[in-house]
């Protein structure tokens, strides 16, 4: 049996501050449950999010009795502050991915990214619910990072890759968008949503086949076996089953081997509702190539969502101390690119998100826990990751494993 639980303290982070825009017209949340005894199920969750709601109704689709635990609300912490963009694009592009492990596998990872996010829209057709989900083109200014040069190489990667883009001069990004930058990359098949109801729409359906989301609970150990998983509760409460996945996005246990993993920090705004012409055609997801880098996307209310700025703080006090002095920089941002955007804000937030050094997901089995499974879709693609984490483990449970998972392991350097 390998024990977890030591002496430290379970991870809990002040995850973030402030109130995203999905909250301002977010429905009560649904039921939970209460546990007062110990109980049996075939899988344990770890976090009610955007993962473990994935892997929820995932799971519970292939016929498995699913608990789902969690110290938060679902869908309240990490996933609350989500931006939502739901890009096949990863944080690092292929240039730099095929230069860390080769052309093979970094085509493998972008496809299956692109193939992630079809995936997500088709299984929202299969429920019958738009939780204001809606496919957007994505535009990939250059930037510090990558000049116009850097582009055109990296369109040839992903051409190569047999993945959509065509590069826009200035010109064409003048002509067809209105924003006035050197070059940008564009491509299909991304898409927005909103991710408090994604979350609710797949728990939901998690819950419609039997599954128990128990919460507020904190997981203060964890064991397991070549047999079984068992993890206990701060009230003494045991839960026992068959594999254990931790969807507890950054607040990583301590025994998961995740060296490439760090924390760092975010800031994001929503202007209130643009007035009619503001909006640019197609409303195309937009980022640079830059450190740190800024991106926007609209919501279906003609708001204007933006964010980065991104710092390595870990500290909430001094993370969010820094939002008023965030607002400015990322609205004039706004108004270099866009002029005619009103800059009034509704709402402004902040928050945690975890990254690696290679900007890669940590998926797969956790080395020494047998039956533990890890699913950390960390990055500016998370909740694409995530979807990715929950067809990927559930494979794990029926018996496949994915070769993917190579690339993607949890102790990989």
């Amino acid at each position: 049996m390998a024990e977890a639980d030591g002496d430290e303290a379970p991870v809990q982070l002040d995850l973030r501050s402030g109130h995203s825009v999905w909250e301002i017209d977010s429905a009560p949340e649904a039921p939970r449950i209460r546990l007062d005894r110990d109980v049996e199920t075939d899988v344990v969750i770890v976090g009610a999010g955007i993962t473990g709601a994935f892997l929820a109704e995932r799971l519970t689709r292939a016929g498995r009795a699913v608990m789902v635990l969690d110290r938060h609300a679902p869908e309240t912490a990490s996933t609350a502050a989500s931006t939502a963009l739901l890009q096949w694009e990863l944080d690092a592009p292929m240039l730099e991915l095929e230069q860390r492990i080769g052309f093979g596998k970094a085509a493998a990872v972008y496809r299956r990214s692109w193939e992630s996010v079809r995936g997500i829209g088709a299984l929202l057709d299969r429920l019958g619910l738009a939780p204001d989900f809606a496919p957007r083109e994505t535009l990939y200014f250059a930037g510090t990072d990558l000049d116009p040069t850097d582009l055109r190489e990296e369109l040839a990667l992903r051409r190569r890759a047999e993945l959509p883009g065509e590069l826009l001069d200035r010109d064409g990004l003048l002509s067809r968008f209105g924003f006035d930058r050197r070059a940008a990359l564009l491509s299909t098949g991304a898409a927005e949503v909103d991710p408090i109801k994604l979350a609710r729409v797949l728990l939901d359906a998690a819950r419609s086949r039997g599954a128990r989301v128990v919460s507020p609970i904190l997981v203060e150990a964890y064991s397991t076996s070549p047999s079984s998983i068992s993890v206990r509760t701060s009230h003494g409460v045991e839960i026992h089953g068959k594999a254990l996945i931790l969807a507890n996005g950054y607040e990583m246990p301590a025994f998961v081997p995740a060296t490439i993993h760090t924390i760092a920090s975010t800031w994001a705004l929503a202007t209130k509702p643009q007035p009619p012409g503001v909006i640019w055609p197609g409303r195309a997801l937009a980022w640079e190539a830059s450190t740190p880098y800024f991106y926007l996307r609209t919501t279906l209310e003609d708001r204007i969502i933006l964010g980065g700025e991104d710092e390595e703080i870990t500290d909430a006090a001094a993370r969010d101390a820094l939002l008023p002095a965030k607002i400015p920089v990322l609205l004039a941002k706004l108004q270099k690119l866009l002029p005619a955007a009103r800059l009034d804000v509704e709402t402004a937030w902040t928050g945690f998100f975890g990254e690696t050094e290679d900007g890669l997901p940590l998926i797969g089995p956790v080395p020494g826990h047998p039956r533990c499974y890890a699913a950390f879709g960390y990055g500016g693609n998370g909740i694409t990751f995530s979807a990715m984490a929950a067809e990927l483990i559930a494979g794990l449970l029926d018996g496949r494993r994915d070769p993917i998972l190579d690339v993607l392991a949890v102790d990989r350097s």
